[in-house]
């Protein structure tokens, strides 16, 4: 597995592929980079399958341009990187923004996805805000906050990106680390760079229009959404603050399976790497199943 740089959309992506077989493209999510998909996991999906990461605009080591944090642009970005790689086709496996950018794809290009499997994603459309107070035990989880110093407004209507914000500083380096274990995990420092990916994240939020673009629905409603046909895994958390989001792509997508991993919140691609490699292959291989039959 080597890393390339290449161009796509108009700036530079790192991306590495590593496997032989049908196609797997991983997308990860906010404040994050490839790192976030474990090696452990990677080489696994790797033994049946050709598998892509990279890092998407303005995360890891992937060009930060001033604007275009759309998930709109980030699908656009995906495509070009699909081209670069002659991937006709793919199954597309994303984690919170990644899996929007995934459900971005599949609706403008629907004829290059295989399946999809959304991991711990907020929809805009389904779930237009995220205040503390819909968390699912939120009391417990503010409660955690307030242990270290801090607290979420209950009128902040982006409690998730705000959090991160404020525990990406390193005025919160330590008190982080005692998020360590909880719902409230953030996975910044001890991994792929520690403090490297807080500093990059704070760099992307003070110096481009990723907060404002971020926010934007950026034309994926609720009727674009459920004209998406492909076999899609929706995958969350039972401590999830995006469990809205899982109920609307239930309700809208046609061909959508739902999982709830017990007792884990957000990050638990991260933190319980075999446990979702486990539910993902066997959403693959049931796909297989089906289609040699």
């Amino acid at each position: 597995m080597s890393m390339k740089k290449i161009k796509c959309n108009g700036i530079v992506l790192n991306c590495w592929s590593v496997g032989e077989g049908e196609d797997v493209v991983l997308i990860h999510g906010l404040a994050a980079n490839h790192a976030f998909w474990r090696l452990d996991v990677l080489l696994s999906f790797a033994k049946s399958h050709r598998v892509t990461i990279y890092d998407q605009r303005g995360h890891g080591y992937s060009e930060m341009p001033p604007e275009g944090y759309t998930s709109g642009d980030m699908a656009e970005d995906l495509h070009d990187l699909l081209r670069h790689h002659d991937i006709s086709h793919a199954h597309l496996i994303g984690h919170s923004l990644g899996g929007l950018v995934a459900l971005h794809y599949a609706a403008i290009h629907p004829e290059r996805v295989s399946s999809l499997t959304i991991a711990d994603s907020r929809v805009r459309a389904f779930q237009s805000n995220n205040y503390a107070t819909d968390w699912p035990h939120w009391e417990t989880a503010t409660m955690k906050l307030k242990e270290i110093g801090l607290s979420v407004r209950e009128e902040e209507a982006e409690a998730g990106l705000w959090l991160l914000e404020q525990l990406a500083s390193t005025e919160w380096q330590q008190a982080r680390d005692k998020l360590k274990g909880s719902q409230l995990f953030i996975p910044f420092g001890g991994w792929s760079g520690g403090n490297k990916s807080a500093d990059r994240w704070l760099k992307l939020m003070k110096t481009t229009t990723a907060k404002k673009d971020l926010t934007s629905l950026a034309g994926l409603t609720v009727e674009k959404l459920s004209m998406i046909q492909v076999p899609t895994l929706a995958l969350y958390g039972e401590h999830s603050p995006t469990l809205q989001s899982m109920r609307g792509l239930m309700e809208h997508l046609p061909h959508c399976k739902t999982v709830i991993v017990p007792g884990k919140g957000h990050f638990f691609p991260l933190t319980q790497p075999k446990l979702f490699f486990d539910i993902v292959s066997q959403f693959l291989n049931s796909l297989q199943e089906v289609k040699l039959r």
